[in-house]
């Protein structure tokens, strides 16, 4: 017999074998048990069918509340793909999206109706208001109008895709990676597995759930019986406040959230141990650290949204574990070795060749196995050259160590990752390209010490204009999310080129981490 694989048989096993158990907590509100939550995500599924939604592209837009996280089971089971969407964009790149992804129903939060109604009126698409206060009351008036029985998961075909998630990539629009049923499962299964959860554990979504599937923790720890403690608003007092109450046994995040919680200002001892996964730039030395004093225990992953999205883990053999912190943190750096279920990730030449295992070649690390994405929607061009060769290119410039850990020492694709947030700077210079006085402008990233990386624009203007950087910003600030524009402008005269006329971003990064190593995850 041959079933399907499905992130959902996670929720499915959770709901039969832990049905008192608590599945769902949000602090200050609501709390379900597995029994209770099975019956709203077969409420939910009912729901979206029998508004005619069943096979369409549904989105949601919502920070990390109980109703978000529904949707993540809930509308695949209804039979319809869920588009996540960030919550930090303008109605602009809100706008691009939903049309891309041809969506046609949008499960919004309350609290961030206001940035897309205008754009979904325009557009047709359907809109549910979701969220604890008077607006979001209508959703659970839909909701107990369905029947809450068991509903069969529909699924047929492993291989059709149950989430489009957004990346921005290097161009200027954003692509949606389709992921499918079965890269989403192996993924979750491969997190439990490295994360180490069982039904004891409680895990805190302090990850934003829209950042490809929370890592799969919007469906791996429902599998095990695990609790869930959602977060909307991830702040420093919020999340000790959350481990303490709940007895938080797990969370992942980026860096910043992990500086967020080593603040001095912050920072409280734990009375219990909190495994804590990191990714979107290697902690540094300091951070894991003052993590460690305080009771955290600290692993870095890496992935991308392409590869479902985790596929290295910085793995340590009991006696690493016990080395001093400034002999094991450069360790936990390194992106490590290739996951369970990742299938091969080498570091790879030009001719798609496994570089030395020298710690000094450099090649492109590659991914090739059962968590590559189906492909870009609608994008067959850029599918075919991700995975050109039959190899995944994440674009990640890496080298191997003698002992087979793979360590990025640069990025091809000039993405800036601040904060966990994927930035494109050809997106951002085009915007800058707009403004009337900029004749050149070249985006790079320069260090930042709460969020790891920024935008810093380098600008020529053209003769005889003037532009500020405050009138820069105002101009981006237009058309682009608050976390991508700018936080530094250089301006010049001209800026670097090659003899062909490419700008030399090399040469500016160059300048802006002078005696610093960019560490980019």
């Amino acid at each position: 017999m041959n079933i399907p694989l499905t992130p959902l048989d996670l929720v499915r096993r959770g709901v039969t074998v832990y049905p008192d158990k608590v599945a769902v907590i949000q602090p200050g509100g609501p709390r379900y048990t597995y029994r209770e939550w099975g019956g709203r995500i077969f409420q939910l599924a009912r729901a979206v069918q029998s508004a005619g939604h069943a096979g369409a592209h549904v989105a949601v837009l919502s920070p990390n509340t109980h109703q978000g996280l529904l949707t993540y089971s809930a509308v695949p089971w209804a039979g319809a793909v869920l588009v996540p969407l960030n919550t930090r964009l303008t109605p602009e790149e809100y706008a691009f999206q939903l049309r891309h992804a041809e969506v046609r129903l949008l499960l919004v939060d309350e609290s961030l109706h206001d940035r897309v109604q205008d754009v979904a009126r325009e557009q047709g698409i359907e809109v549910w208001v979701m969220g604890e206060g008077a607006a979001g009351a209508a959703f659970e008036e839909r909701l107990g109008a369905q029947d809450a029985s068991t509903l069969p998961i529909p699924i047929t075909d492993e291989d059709a895709t149950i989430t489009i998630n957004f990346t921005s990539g290097t161009t200027s629009s954003p692509k949606g990676v389709m992921l499918t049923h079965r890269n989403t499962l192996l993924n979750a299964i491969e997190t439990i597995y490295y994360f180490k959860a069982d039904q004891d554990s409680v895990y805190l979504h302090t990850l934003p759930d829209f950042h490809a599937n929370g890592w799969g923790g919007v469906w791996s720890p429902f599998g095990v019986g695990a609790t869930h403690v959602t977060l909307p608003v991830v702040r420093a007092d919020h999340a000790y406040d959350a481990i303490e109450t709940y007895g938080v046994t797990h969370l992942c995040a980026a860096p910043t959230v992990l500086g967020m919680l080593t603040d001095p200002t912050q920072a409280r001892q734990l009375t219990r141990p909190v495994r804590v996964a990191t990714a979107g730039s290697p902690p540094h030395a300091r951070t894991i650290a003052d993590m460690n004093a305080l009771g955290f225990h600290v692993t870095q992953v890496y992935g991308l949204t392409e590869v479902s999205p985790l596929v290295t883990v910085a793995e340590l053999s009991a006696a690493q574990e016990a080395l001093p912190t400034a002999e094991r943190a450069p360790l936990i750096a390194r992106q490590g070795f290739e996951m369970l279920l990742a299938g091969e990730v080498d570091v790879m030449d030009d001719h798609l060749s496994p570089t030395p295992h020298d710690g000094t070649t450099l090649g492109e690390i590659m991914v090739r196995g059962n968590l590559i994405m189906k492909g870009y929607y609608r994008n067959p061009d850029a599918t075919a050259r991700a995975l050109d060769g039959g190899w995944f290119h994440t674009g990640d410039v890496a080298v191997t160590h003698p002992d087979g850990r793979i360590e990025i020492r640069d990025r091809n694709k000039d993405v800036i990752i601040s904060g966990g947030e994927n930035i494109s700077s050809v997106e951002v210079e085009g915007v800058l390209y707009a403004h009337p006085a900029v004749r050149e402008a070249v985006v790079v990233a320069m260090p930042d010490e709460k969020w790891g990386e920024v935008p810093c624009a380098f600008i020529a203007l053209h003769a005889g204009q003037r532009a500020t950087p405050d009138d820069l910003s105002a101009h981006v600030r237009g058309h682009l999310a608050g976390f991508k524009v700018p936080k530094h402008y250089e301006f010049r005269d001209d800026l670097p080129k090659t003899a062909s006329g490419k700008f030399q971003k090399f040469v500016l990064r160059g300048e802006l981490w002078a005696g610093r190593e960019r560490a980019v995850n």
